[in-house]
């Protein structure tokens, strides 16, 4: 037999062997199976992953007296100055700082906490603020405004005005803004004439202001039960008002809380 046919041959016959293919049930795995150890045992949960909830708080003063929804009078350039408190028809109070008391939290780092004097007053009347606030001008002529530290903002308790020394913000024309510095805690005025506006340095981010309809929600707040305050600042030639009340939190929920700050009969 030629040796060239007799390698055909034998090259046809390896040819038409099947082949074998392994699968999964029977390749060999990579290494030892006995090696991996699942571990058993306490594991550790950090809070901090926790979910938080929502704090809906409103504040409300029944049959809100005359005098306290009344302008006072006039501005320097004539116009009507705004009366103290505009309650809703149900008795809810804007303008009010709320606090829940949280003695933990991201820090208030607003760098946008600005009071503008336009048309002989002061907006927004209430400003939450962290380390600065920027006093402003959009009037038509220089102006002379006083900042004074009032009280700490951490109770939102009312209290004697602290009795330090105004200091003296000048706003010579339009557009002229001045930054102020802060300490913590606390709450300042800025008065111009008859009217002011105040500034809370808040040391946790749990602060706001009622919104038009008396209420404003908090959100991200932990889990667990607290303290909440409420405080109408003095303001055209009424007192100040406060309130207190407590509210639970619990988690991915919406807690709703209303401070009453009605005088007791």
């Amino acid at each position: 037999m030629d040796l060239r046919t007799g390698a055909l041959v034998v090259l046809a016959a390896c040819s038409s062997k099947a082949r074998v293919v392994e699968d999964a049930r029977s390749a060999k795995p990579p290494h030892d199976a006995t090696a991996i150890q699942i571990p058993t045992g306490p594991y550790r949960a950090d809070p901090a992953t926790f979910a938080n909830g929502d704090v809906q708080l409103r504040v409300e003063w029944k049959d809100v007296p005359t005098v306290a929804r009344a302008s006072p009078g006039r501005t320097t350039c004539g116009t009507p100055r705004p009366p103290a408190v505009t309650p809703t028809t149900t008795w809810g109070i804007p303008d009010a700082i709320v606090m829940i008391d949280v003695d933990h939290g991201k820090p208030v780092t607003d760098p946008q906490a600005r009071v503008v004097l336009e048309h002989c007053g002061l907006s927004p009347r209430i400003a939450i603020a962290g380390a600065n606030v920027t006093v402003a001008s959009a009037a038509d002529a220089p102006a002379q405004l006083s900042f004074t530290r009032t009280q700490v903002a951490r109770t939102l308790e009312v209290r004697p005005p602290d009795k330090t020394q105004p200091l003296a913000v000048q706003l010579p024309i339009t557009g002229h803004e001045v930054v102020i510095a802060l300490a913590a805690d606390a709450i300042f005025t800025v008065g111009y004439a008859d009217e002011s506006a105040a500034i809370v340095a808040a040391t946790t981010p749990y602060y706001g202001v009622t919104e038009a309809n008396g209420q404003i929600v908090l959100r991200d707040v932990p889990v667990g039960t607290f303290a909440v305050a409420a405080l109408i600042p003095a303001r055209a030639g009424q007192p100040a008002r406060a309130g207190k009340g407590t509210v639970t939190v619990t988690a991915n929920a919406l807690a709703e809380v209303t401070i009453d700050v009605t005088p007791a009969p």
